[in-house]
């Protein structure tokens, strides 16, 4: 088969939980004799805006050769840091690009791993061609603009009204700086010391959850938030089949959409080998070890904390 994946790029450029899975499926179907590629969203001009796919050659992993394409003027990937400009994000251009590079490469399939950066006419022009499109839903983006629907320690519960939307938005990054991370420069740079140093201030303001935004705007922004997700909703509702990873995703999917055909299939990573043992502990503790971002939706300081609560001493946490 040709499968085309949609995700957000290849390492280092792009890193994290849905990269990884993105990447380990393409390798073992290039193992299994599969044409992969995977088109990404890429840099964003300041003057040019003309939308088009650029050829990027072949990333090798794992002894597999995977194509790369890039589109060029793509729009915005907000990441988790939410959306305030929403005209920028539902933007629909790049027909003939599209149409040209499905054209060209004739994909069986497109998987998408992630709505961030799409234009709709993509979704348009696959479908025209009879092109299966499946999504892997790795987060709650087309929900909730921030990713995650967790903020200062609870789920959200304003799922509907979209009332606490412009308050968690306020951190949303402007466009000139989402510019400067999808450009070339930022590339090559974001793995130096100084870039690194700057993006851990960031992250620890960001995740700290400090910054609030103004209530007199909630009633005003919720209609703008919940046009945004019927955008998003549009997007999904073109997708022949929908992959969640847990039952909780579905349940929260369908919590908000109608949707088509889905399967719950659980996530894993290649290259984690089961090394579990059992372990006897001098002082009969129990040690627990997290690796992770130091976020709230991440789940460790709900449990540590509720542990904690509950009187649980024998625990600890690292």
């Amino acid at each position: 088969m040709k499968i085309l994946h949609y995700a957000l790029g290849f390492p280092p450029y792009r890193s994290g939980g849905l990269t990884k899975m993105c990447i380990d499926l393409m390798v073992q179907q290039a193992k299994e004799g599969h044409q992969v590629a995977m088109l990404w969203p890429g840099r964003m001009g300041y003057i040019k805006k003309l939308v088009f796919v650029r050829k990027r050659g072949h990333t090798v992993l794992k002894d597999q050769k995977l194509q790369s394409f890039e589109i060029v003027n793509p729009l915005p990937v907000p990441f988790d840091e939410g959306i305030t400009a929403f005209e920028a994000f539902t933007i629909n251009a790049g027909r003939k690009a599209y149409e040209a590079f499905l054209e060209e490469i004739s994909p069986d399939v497109i998987h998408f791993h992630t709505l961030m950066g799409l234009h709709k006419n993509l979704l348009e022009m696959a479908k025209a061609k009879g092109i299966k499109l499946v999504l892997t839903a790795h987060d709650f983006f087309p929900i909730c603009s921030k990713v995650t629907m967790f903020r200062q320690g609870r789920m959200c519960s304003h799922v509907e009204d979209c009332t606490e939307c412009a308050a968690c938005n306020v951190t949303a990054l402007n466009l000139n700086k989402i510019r400067i991370l999808q450009s070339p420069v930022y590339r090559l740079l974001k793995d130096t010391a100084i870039i690194k140093k700057l993006r851990k201030q960031h992250r620890d303001t960001y995740l700290s959850g400090s910054a609030t935004g103004n209530p007199s705007q909630a009633i005003e922004m919720a209609e703008a938030y919940k046009k945004l997700r019927n955008y998003y909703y549009s997007l999904l509702k073109r997708m022949d089949v929908i992959h969640y990873n847990s039952t909780v995703t579905k349940e929260v999917y369908e919590s908000a959409f109608e949707l088509p055909d889905n399967y719950v299939i659980g996530i894993t990573h290649g290259d984690i080998a089961d090394k579990r043992r059992e372990k006897n502990f001098s002082d009969e503790k129990i040690h627990i070890r997290y690796l992770g971002a130091q976020g709230e939706g991440k789940g460790f300081f709900f449990l540590r904390r509720h542990l904690m609560n509950y009187g649980v001493n024998r625990i600890i946490f690292a």
